[in-house]
């Protein structure tokens, strides 16, 4: 017991002394510990890296051999600094996604048995796009490792999702529920593949352009551990607005004689406001958040 308590003395001893000469701001190499006038800095979600060093402590089974570089949330939203002077800063955030993925399936085709079996491929394409820009003003506070900072920023994206079905088996008389692929459960189509009628399948599926804005305050603390080096925590909370127009769908059917006939039908949009808590939200991030910051 006297030995756990004497190396948590000294434990405590050597943080008090680290902090006394933390007064100082400067590295034993002479490397300034806080952000100066001219330095630009970037910031990444901790989580990954707390996550890293918590299993190594625990013992628990590590699956990565090193933590993923996340960005400011879970959506891989990039945020920038440029500091003005010493306590002032400018905010830049921005997320550019454009996803594309094609998929094939196989299955049964039309007229295959079980002792002559021949199959058909059903395809689907799936596309996304994401733009968002944001850009902020920050002031901080603090004479010591730990700074206080504090400020505003302003948002917005632009976002859409298309997708889009191609089947092997055609409709006929003979056939007028064809196996078919159920992509991502769409409806019109049972999991087993077997057609619904009169539903029918879906060809296209556009799910309308949102458009979508943010205008929020933030207040967050870091401390220096490092030179230029620092890990913090920031709360936003402010006005969030989003406005998805309507989409439309196609869909394919036999409604009579041997060909099939393609309906188009427009779905609603929707609209969201809130005067609420979130970092990024109109982006997808949460109510707060811990990150890293480099700064050179």
């Amino acid at each position: 017991m006297k030995k756990i308590i004497l190396t948590a003395a000294l434990a405590i001893t050597s943080l008090g002394l680290f902090a006394q000469g933390s007064d100082q701001l400067v590295s034993k190499k002479g490397e300034m510990y806080l952000p100066e006038s001219g330095d630009w800095a970037i910031s990444f979600s901790a989580t990954p890296f707390l996550q890293y060093a918590g299993n190594l402590f625990s013992g628990a089974t590590v699956t990565n051999v090193a933590p993923a570089a996340n960005f400011l949330n879970g959506y891989q939203t990039i945020m920038g600094k440029y500091f003005v002077d010493n306590q002032t800063a400018y905010r830049a955030l921005v997320r550019i996604g454009i996803n594309s993925m094609g998929q094939d399936n196989i299955v049964s085709a039309n007229g295959s048995t079980a002792t002559s079996p021949t199959y058909a491929t059903d395809h689907a394409s799936w596309a996304q796009h994401f733009v968002g820009l944001g850009a902020g003003y920050e002031k901080r506070r603090g004479k010591t490792r730990i700074q206080g900072y504090y400020g505003a920023e302003f948002m917005f994206f632009l976002s859409g999702t298309s997708n889009t079905y191609t089947y092997g088996n055609a409709f006929s008389t003979t056939y007028p529920s064809p196996v078919s692929t159920s992509w991502n459960g769409v409806n019109g189509i049972t999991p087993n593949g077997t057609l619904l009628n009169p539903n029918g399948r879906v060809l296209t599926n556009d799910q309308g352009s949102t458009f979508g804005i943010s205008l929020q305050g933030f207040i967050g603390v870091e401390y220096f551990f490092m030179p230029k080096v620092s890990i913090g925590a920031e709360y936003t909370w402010g006005i969030n607005f989003s406005s998805t127009g309507q989409g439309s769908m196609s869909t394919e059917a036999l409604t009579s004689g041997s060909s099939s006939t393609t309906t188009t039908t427009n779905t609603g949009g929707s609209s969201m406001f809130s005067l609420d808590s979130g970092i990024n939200s109109v982006w997808g991030g949460a109510n707060g958040n811990l990150y890293i910051t480099f700064h050179f």
